[in-house]
């Protein structure tokens, strides 16, 4: 090839790709900027109330939410409840995306926005249904802008499905997360001042008790012996800890993940006002899942009911730290002989 004519194929593909670019960051002069204030979902927010389906789908992640009993669950993790905040932010954020400019109409450039098809790509789509399964409305979510001056003026890429036509909507947007990511995580929040004593049987039988007759008071080990050396408080409250901000890390209906019959570790956590939270622990699938139950009398009845409608019918997976604290043994809380 001639240097001449190598010079002007090397600026016809430079002019092409500058081109792209201008047309995808820049907008789409040709088209028609839509009237000041018009939604990406006219007359979505009239209709929230009639929602029954929420749909997301991104590649293999399917994410399936059902409006049951006045809440949103998650059909796929057997209805378990739905983080509520999430879902109404996901929900509130919809109905005001305001669309501002339109981009690309090239789906070779959809790619770029995130806005490339859902099924092998990296876009979102949403779908909500009212009660009698009619779409109300859906739409194809892509590349969040966020405003780093926090100035309100968020923005995310949209288009319609089955529509090759790319806008910048304003507006506070996120469908991202996995499955988990959308459920209401938080199983309990008792916090170590209320634990006045912690019982631990290890899968061999052998029990550990931790108990103190205050809050103020260290926790001590029942039946030590009396030379034992143990390490600091925060040490030996830990295991107190393990129901404070307790998230869960995975949950299935108890009759997919039954109790097995044997390697279990039990633990029993009793507060000062005498609610005691009792715990099933074992290991599953490369996972630590227990089972809940709250048992109290008289004035602190009613929560230990309100803890029991909740966690009954549940097995949780929870954090490998929490585990590690529900198997703590003496062994754990005594400090080790020098030189050892």
């Amino acid at each position: 090839m001639q240097p001449r004519s190598f010079s002007a194929l090397l600026g016809a593909t430079v002019i092409l790709v500058a081109g792209a670019i201008f047309a995808l960051v820049s907008g789409d002069r040709t088209a028609s900027r839509p009237p000041p204030g018009e939604r990406a979902l006219p007359g979505l927010e009239a209709k929230l109330t009639d929602l029954a389906w929420i749909h997301l789908k991104r590649g293999t992640t399917k994410i399936d939410f059902a409006a049951i009993g006045g809440r949103w669950v998650v059909v796929d993790k057997g209805n378990y409840p739905a983080a509520a905040g999430k879902l109404h932010q996901l929900l509130l954020g919809l109905a005001d995306l305001t669309l501002v400019e339109p981009k690309t109409e090239r789906p070779e450039l959809f790619a770029r926005l995130d806005l490339d098809d859902p099924s092998t790509g990296n876009s979102t789509e949403v779908t909500l249904q009212d009660r009698t399964g009619q779409t109300v409305a859906e739409l194809i979510v892509g590349k969040r802008r966020q405003d780093r001056l926090g100035g309100g003026n968020d923005s995310v890429y949209v288009r319609k499905p089955g529509i090759n036509r790319a806008w910048l909507a304003r507006g506070s947007l996120d469908v991202s997360g996995e499955t988990v990511e959308w459920l209401d995580r938080r199983i309990l929040d008792i916090p170590v001042s209320r634990i006045a004593s912690v019982t631990l049987v290890g899968e061999d039988g052998t029990a550990l008790v931790l108990s103190r007759a205050t809050a103020d008071d260290k926790f001590a080990v029942a039946g030590a012996p009396a030379d034992a050396k143990f390490k600091e408080a925060a040490v030996l409250s830990g295991p107190a800890g393990v129901l404070a901000a307790l998230d869960l890390a995975d949950v299935k209906p108890s009759a997919d993940q039954p109790l097995p019959a044997a390697g279990i570790s039990t633990a029993a956590l009793t507060t000062f006002d005498g609610l005691t939270i009792d715990i099933r622990l074992f290991a599953r699938d490369f996972a630590d899942w227990v089972t809940i139950s709250a048992t109290g009398k008289e004035s602190i009845e009613p929560e230990a009911k309100a803890i029991d409608a909740k966690t009954a019918h549940w097995t949780y997976a929870v954090p490998a730290d929490r585990a590690k604290l529900l198997r703590t043994r003496l062994a754990d809380l005594v400090e080790p002989e020098k030189g050892s």
